[in-house]
């Protein structure tokens, strides 16, 4: 019924705003004119909108079409360029834009890796699985959302952040915690956004580049905005060999003796990006976006270090359709979003010559999963607003006809949620409750049940709530306190309801995990440095009890069956800061201490630390540029630097790994106004001989460069 409610609302309100102004046409008229000059000055923040709106009126012009176009791109680029987070008043969260991450060599990951309280594990190099914790989660409690849409599977595993490049991603939004209400689901972690690129002014910019181990990158994108509609197209192409050099320690982790350097081997990959956005404006208040992602892949898999594969390949082809309606002001007082998506996905895993198994795993898996989903906020007062969010979607695993051919699976989730901000003026107060309810319902294809759980039982159905209560004040100028608590889950995932119909079983019994957290935070942003200066800090402290951890069993029949065996509490302590001094200085840092502590009943485990989850990381970047050198655009020179320390690789804790420092460089030159760029960078320029998994070593020290050519 709310999905249906909030269908139909826009529609009435617009019906109801179009008979008050046709019964008020010169009162609307004039309440119109002031509204627009208003807006305009709000949204370009500059002298842009002031001069369209000055030309305009002193030409008498009264077709307004011009002028709406003319300040449209100002007001998404400024929208666009904010290091607010959109989705949520409260939460402790990063932003970062395109100049953050445009440089050589950088990937989604090792950006990501950067962030406090963030940690990412990966099985080797660029194109190797990349499993993401926030404050000490596991990987299957963190959401990735594409332009609105969960990429998270309810077939299992956590998202992998490798699939991403970023040469069609503009903007990335890190919430650290409580996932924000119009995301849909709910994750105990926290939530990483992307958006992907959009027309901002006419452009075709050419990208090539190579590195280390055979690294090679290719990239296309073109925008084309126009009166009424914009267009976006983006190719990203990128490959290596990965032939690196690692130390095989022959599975005898404290014998040296018996070390030597080998090559890393099957190793190689390619893939590709494409995207493309059509953008039509239908009135001043409604815009639709239609958007299509293309990702396709093609890779060796390694490997444990001691058993070097040859022949064992993994493919993926994932497409991602998406459409959303977007309506701004509607009746003076709605702002409504509505998103339709298809995602189809093709998944092989071929091993021919079983190494890496005791027999062939070959898997041949298609997912489908159409979604729907729509919020809108009510601008029912000054000091109080209201968001209403549902949201629907269906997917369906079905594995192909392999040897040990799993059975189908499907998924029905439904969710509702809202959220009221309630802002006190007298003590600068913003309160926000807000709630959720999910329903699943999980199914087995008919009579597939006997080989695949531990249970004769094909069905699954879960409802389950979350909520949040969070305080913001603003008393303190250019200063934001925050304070908030709730309960979030992680329903359990087709695979660990269902199991497949080889080693692993499923229980249709298992309860989803949950999280009561809470968290407080100051930031402050700097608005009375002089000139163009800038300052933001910010420090966060935060508390998590996670309850019904999800583990896979082994059984005396050689067979693994997953169960709610764990519990975790977590706390920690997150700081950084950012600042921009003197037009010629950029720096960055951050610091994370995290104690992440096993609270089960298993007694080889309890109160031991949580495996990859480092006590100690900080994170440091020093940017130098200058942009007065003739015939040039910026120069820049950076330094970063990153320490890891108290890691644990099993949760027994016996294998620790060592403490580690990265040291990397690089430079970036533009020529000319702008029009062609040289970025050069240098990684791990220690050589730290590292691995986040025992026996997946990570590469060495490597450089990257990228060269870019702005055609128009």
């Amino acid at each position: 019924m709310m999905l249906l409610l909030l269908l139909l609302m826009p529609g009435l309100l617009d019906v109801q705003a179009f008979a008050t102004e046709t019964q008020n046409e010169s009162d609307a008229a004039d309440t119109s004119d002031a509204a627009d000059t208003s807006d305009a000055a709000d949204a370009s923040d500059a002298a842009d909108a002031s001069d369209a709106a000055d030309t305009a009126n002193a030409a008498g012009e009264t077709d307004t079409t011009n002028a709406a176009y003319v300040l449209d791109p100002v007001t998404v680029r400024d929208v666009r360029a904010s290091r607010d987070l959109k989705h949520d008043r409260a939460a402790a969260g990063t932003v970062l834009l395109r100049e953050d991450f445009d440089d050589a060599g950088e990937t989604l990951p090792s950006l990501l890796d950067q962030q406090a309280g963030v940690r990412l594990t990966r099985l080797g190099g660029p194109a190797s699985f990349a499993a993401l914790s926030i404050r000490g989660s596991t990987s299957d409690q963190v959401q990735l959302v594409l332009d609105g849409v969960s990429l998270n599977s309810a077939a299992g595993g956590p998202a992998d952040f490798s699939h991403l490049p970023l040469g069609n991603i503009e903007r990335i939004e890190i919430y650290r915690g409580a996932a924000p209400l119009v995301y849909g689901g709910s994750a105990i972690g926290g939530t990483v956004a992307l958006t992907t690129r959009r027309a901002r002014q006419r452009e075709l910019t050419l990208s090539s580049g190579g590195g280390s181990f055979g690294a090679r990158e290719a990239r296309l994108f073109y925008a084309e905005p126009q009166e009424k509609w914009d267009l976006t197209l983006g190719l990203d192409y990128a490959g290596w060999n990965g032939a690196f050099d690692y130390t095989n320690d022959n599975g005898t982790r404290f014998d040296s003796s018996d070390d030597r350097s080998v090559t890393r081997q099957n190793n190689a990959y390619d893939q590709i990006n494409l995207l493309g956005t059509f953008a039509l404006r239908l009135a001043e208040q409604w815009h639709v976006t239609v958007t299509d992602w293309l990702f396709w892949r093609d890779q060796g898999v390694p490997g444990l270090g001691q058993f070097e594969t040859r022949r064992t390949q993994y493919g993926l082809a994932d497409n991602l359709t998406l459409i959303q309606v977007d309506a701004t002001d509607l009746g003076r007082q709605l702002d409504w979003h509505m998103l339709a998506s298809l995602r189809v996905s093709h998944a092989t895993f071929s091993d021919p010559e079983s190494e890496s198994g005791l027999e062939n795993d070959d898997a041949d898996d298609w997912t489908l999963s159409p979604a729907l989903s729509s919020h809108a906020l009510f601008h029912l007062f000054d000091w109080w607003d209201l968001t209403l969010m549902a949201a629907y979607r269906y997917e369906r695993l079905s594995p192909g006809d392999t040897q040990n051919r799993a059975a189908a699976s499907s998924r029905h989730d439904l969710q509702t949620g809202l959220e009221t901000g309630l802002r006190i003026d007298a003590i600068d107060t913003l309160i926000l409750p807000s709630a959720r309810l999910e329903a699943a319902f999980s199914r087995l294809s008919t009579g597939a049940h006997a080989t695949a759980t531990a249970m004769p039982v094909d069905n699954a159905d879960q409802l389950e709530w979350t909520t949040r209560l969070a305080l913001v004040n603003t008393s303190i100028p250019d200063t934001r306190l925050s304070l908030s608590g709730g309960r979030a889950v992680r329903l359990p995932s087709l695979f660990e309801l269902f199991g497949n119909t080889g080693r692993v079983l499923g229980n249709p019994n298992l309860d989803a995990e949950t999280a009561l957290s809470f968290d407080g935070g100051i930031v402050y942003d700097s608005s009375m440095l002089p000139g163009s200066n800038q300052l933001r800090l910010e420090a966060y402290g935060f508390y998590s009890q996670v309850e019904n951890l999800i583990q896979f069993v082994q059984t005396a029949q050689n067979v693994s069956v997953a169960e709610n065996v764990d519990r975790a509490r977590l706390w920690g302590i997150e700081s950084g800061a950012r600042a921009d001094l003197f037009a010629h200085l950029r720096l960055a840092a951050n610091y994370t201490l995290l104690l992440a502590r096993n609270t089960g009943d298993i007694a080889a485990r309890n109160g031991n630390d949580l495996p990859h989850r480092p006590a100690s990381k900080w994170y440091a970047r020093m940017e130098g540029y200058a942009r007065e050198i003739p015939d040039m655009g910026e120069v820049s020179l950076y330094l970063d630097a990153e320490w890891i320390a108290g890691n644990f690789l099993d949760n027994a804790n016996l294998v620790a790994t060592d403490d580690r420092f990265f040291l990397n460089t690089g430079v970036a030159l533009t020529f000319g106004d702008n029009a062609a760029t040289l970025a050069l960078s240098f990684r791990n320029l220690t050589d730290e001989r590292i691995q986040d998994l025992a026996g997946y070593p990570l590469p060495g020290r490597s450089f990257s460069l990228l060269m870019t050519w702005k055609v128009l």
